[in-house]
């Protein structure tokens, strides 16, 4: 429990998405998009932490996704 060890994860994503509020407007082909990089760090005394910076290349609303930070603390697997 005191080890001085901790594990970083680095990692890359891709995604995709959307909802729909009825099953007529499903469209497959409308999806919204996102890439970004981030790293998970384990801390034996804190447990998983993590900061992510993610890019959306779509319109949502009317407003550019742009550039977005997150911030992890606790995420168990």
């Amino acid at each position: 429990m005191l080890s001085t060890s901790a594990t970083i994860y680095p990692l890359l994503f891709v995604e995709g998405g959307n909802a729909w509020t009825s099953v007529k407007d499903f469209n497959p082909f409308d999806i919204k998009r996102s890439a970004g990089i981030g790293a998970r760090v384990y801390l034996p005394m804190i447990g998983m932490m993590g900061i992510d910076w993610g890019y959306g290349f779509d319109t949502v609303y009317g407003k550019k996704g742009g550039s977005n930070f997150h911030f992890i603390l606790g995420q168990e697997f």
